[in-house]
């Protein structure tokens, strides 16, 4: 069995932003998060406010939509979300940020998603319905 010396410690430091999760094939490596331990954005007060800039936003997503539309469980209901929040994506966020302060996260993408991946099987499985408009 090898040590882990000092030198091995600095190239870690180092090279740390270089490791990915995959590790370019060779199995499990180093988990990268969002960045959100370290954004200059807070959900206190006092903390700034981050810029609104959603420009190219529907343009890079535009492409997508369709595929992902198709993979939910309502494709209509996905397409009129999505379409919503591609006017201002801010709108969603704000709606996040208590669940996100509540919970302790700063990724709202993270949350949403796990909020969709645990709602999706609720409702395969019969626990929580579908509801009427």
């Amino acid at each position: 069995m090898s040590k882990f010396g000092r030198d091995d410690i600095k190239d870690f430091i180092k090279n740390f932003q270089e490791a990915s999760w995959d590790n370019e094939g060779q199995g499990p490596g180093l988990l990268n998060e969002c960045g959100c331990e370290d954004s200059e954005y807070g959900l206190d007060a006092g903390l700034p406010a981050y810029d609104h800039n959603y420009a190219d936003l529907a343009g890079l997503f535009g492409p997508m939509q369709s595929s992902y539309a198709d993979a939910a469980p309502c494709p209509d209901s996905y397409n009129l979300t999505a379409d919503a929040v591609l006017q201002d994506p801010s709108v969603a966020v704000e709606m996040l940020k208590p669940l996100m302060q509540q919970f302790g996260v700063g990724c709202p993408a993270s949350l949403a998603k796990a909020l969709g991946d645990i709602l999706n099987l609720s409702q395969e499985t019969g626990i929580t319905p579908v509801f009427k408009t």
